[in-house]
């Protein structure tokens, strides 16, 4: 048994020592009251305690309803009865029933002492009054400590004054020195681990929100990502002397009263531990709940949210937790590479990822354990991370396509290889030449690809992601813009925000669905229409990595909203040129094809996308006979494919295929 332990256990003996002996010299005054036939016994045995300390009917002054500040607790080496009473305030009298009700689960002479003292094997609180020094019948009120925090239970089987009294076991545990937390909130908290040293700014953070929770109690803490603030939380906590559990919002009970019960049991384990309370909160809709409960609080406690909560009707500490500067990214890739990473290598990760320091951890963990080319690997790993977030927005496209599989005329080819160029030396030209400080404003790399559908808008994406090593992720606006005011801007923030941690591609399909010419405002439909372009560009262009708009009709975009992309490529109908070009990279080498005549299949007025089609439906057909590739499975194949388009196959386009 370590010192510690030894302390409690001596407490507990002495104090369960006094109070038992109280029991015995008020059953010995029973006894020699009985024996004497004095009528007057009870009178005799109040006249015992001195005057001012028998029974008081005044109200416990540890709760008037309001907020209180709880002391951290007492040391160990103070016993942890001393550290009990002290931080509930616990009066002479209170502190007494408590060990009396421990002495029943500690001293097997216990219950036989009760038994001669009251007639009843377990400890009441009428027999409390009667033999225990300095009483007062508010100790037992709902809102006095004892039963406000569960230090005692009632036994729902009799009247109050003759009810079995009983301590509860966490704090039977307690007082004996064994560490322990509440079983009914163990499946609702969890311990937060004490997180490695952070990056200088959210160091400061902690230390700001130290200061508060030691302060106040209360604090509130938005920005960055859910594992970022609860490292700042345990931090700030750890420095003001607490330790730290985290509580998701959504866990909540959803009735009040259980609400007001699971207040009660935190506010007593924080005094235990003792231990600051994060509160979650990941969802808007849970946000009154979690207001609520932390009211109710008198003990150190945090609510975290992405955006910031409400201001409540008192008024609390709230900070914000800002994003990682590159010289502090560039410190922790350093460290998680483990000095391994050259400037470049470094410098180009920076470039690329805005991540929080847990993941930058973590790809560089990955990373090292791979092995190889130390770069490439914690490239990968960055991606991977990255792209967690975004994988339920968008749909990520694998990109396996080159240059070569691109067909469109030279001057867009060049344009596309500009976009390539912008977006891989933007550090370089930013902040290193210093263009930032010049520009400040418009720095996303934007674009807009327009042209029929089918002529390459989303394969040209998927080549320059490719060429940028980069996740393409393909976000339907039809799926994002809603007719309910604020939530077009919602979505696209929740887009943008996920997007930013690895610089992803994103595409934007279908931009017609938001934009049009709508710079005329006719009504207020228009005008909110109006402000969601305005996001989005807004968005874009502060975006660090590259962000593509598709549409099929660029006329009828507005030339305000042109004006502010920094690309416009034109993805025009291909001539007969460019379709034989389109079909000779389309039939693979391997394939087995008899008779097929690229400059005949080029008379087929078709798209790219619709060639791809034709070509791949063809082979099936072929294959399913049994046969080569021949010029009479691709016409029965283009058939099919204008079906599509409610046109029909003109004899001038399919003249000599067969």
């Amino acid at each position: 048994m370590d010192a510690g332990h030894q302390t409690d256990a001596a407490a507990m003996s002495t104090a369960t020592a006094e109070v038992l002996a109280r029991l015995d010299a008020h059953a010995r005054a029973i006894a020699t009251d009985a024996a004497a036939g004095v009528a007057d016994g009870r009178s005799r045995r109040r006249s015992r305690h001195p005057a001012g300390e028998s029974r008081r009917a005044a109200v416990h002054p540890s709760d008037d309803g309001d907020r209180k500040d709880y002391p951290a607790g007492a040391a160990h080496g103070e016993g942890s009865l001393a550290t009990l009473v002290a931080c509930f305030g616990l009066t002479p009298f209170e502190r007494d029933l408590l060990v009396l009700c421990a002495a029943m689960e500690l001293g097997p002479t216990a219950a036989a002492r009760c038994a001669a003292a009251s007639g009843r094997e377990f400890p009441t609180f009428s027999l409390a009054l009667a033999a225990l020094a300095e009483p007062h019948w508010s100790a037992l009120t709902p809102d006095a400590p004892l039963r406000r925090y569960r230090l005692v239970e009632v036994a729902d089987d009799g009247v109050l004054t003759t009810a079995r009294l009983r301590i509860d076991e966490r704090v039977l545990h307690f007082l004996l020195g064994v560490p322990q937390i509440e079983p009914q909130v163990q499946g609702l908290v969890a311990r937060t681990a004490a997180p490695g040293r952070l990056p200088e700014s959210q160091a400061r953070l902690a230390g700001e929100l130290a200061e508060a929770v030691s302060a106040d109690g209360v604090a509130a803490l938005s920005g960055g990502d859910p594992q970022t603030r609860r490292e700042v939380v345990v931090t700030a906590a750890r420095a003001a002397g607490f330790g730290t559990f985290a509580l998701s919002a959504a866990d909540l009970p959803t009735e009040p009263a259980d609400r007001v019960a699971l207040a009660r049991l935190w506010e007593r384990e924080a005094v235990l531990l003792p231990a600051a309370l994060l509160v979650e909160v990941s969802d808007p809709a849970k946000a009154p709940a979690a207001e609520a409960f932390v009211a109710m609080l008198g003990v150190p406690v945090v609510l975290s949210s992405q955006d910031p909560l409400p201001a409540p009707t008192t008024q609390r500490v709230h900070l914000v937790v800002a994003p990682l500067d590159q010289a502090e990214q560039r410190g922790l890739w350093r460290d998680a590479l483990d000095g391994r990473g050259g400037d470049a290598d470094v410098a180009a990760l920076v470039a690329q990822f805005s991540l929080p320091g847990h993941v930058i951890r973590a790809a560089g963990a990955l990373a090292r354990e791979v092995g190889g080319d130390l770069r490439a690997a914690a490239w990968r790993a960055g991606l991977a991370h990255a792209r967690i977030a975004l994988d339920e927005l968008g749909r990520r496209v694998a990109s396996r396509a080159g240059w070569d599989d691109l067909v469109v005329p030279e001057r867009q080819r060049g344009i596309l290889h500009e976009i390539v160029a912008h977006v891989r030396q933007r550090a370089t030209v930013y902040q290193d030449w210093g263009f930032e400080d010049v520009l400040r404003r418009g720095l996303g790399v934007t674009a807009l690809f327009a042209g029929g559908s089918g002529t390459g808008k989303t394969l040209a994406a998927e080549v320059v992601a490719g060429e940028l090593g980069l996740d393409l992720f393909v976000i339907d606006l039809s799926q994002v813009v809603s007719k309910y005011i604020g939530e077009t801007e919602k979505n696209l923030r929740r887009v943008f925000d996920a997007a930013e941690r690895g610089g992803a591609v994103l595409l934007f399909d279908e931009a017609d669905a938001l934009f049009g010419k709508r710079s005329e405002v006719k009504d207020s439909h228009d005008r909110y229409a109006n402000l969601e372009v305005s996001y989005l560009l807004m968005r874009m262009e502060s975006y660090r990595g590259l962000a593509i708009l598709t549409t099929n009709q660029k006329k009828s975009l507005d030339q305000a909203f042109l004006r502010r992309l920094r690309f416009v490529v034109d993805f025009p109908f291909p001539n007969q040129a460019e379709r034989a070009e389109i079909w000779r990279r389309v039939i693979p080498p391997r394939a087995p094809v008899d008779g097929v005549e690229v400059e005949r299949l080029a008379q087929l007025t078709v798209a790219g996308g619709s060639i791809r089609n034709i070509a791949l439906s063809a082979a099936f057909l072929a294959a399913d006979e049994g046969t080569e590739l021949r010029m009479r499975h691709l016409l029965a194949a283009a058939h099919t494919e204008y079906v599509k388009f409610e046109r029909s196959v003109t004899p001038t386009e399919v003249a000599g295929w067969v």
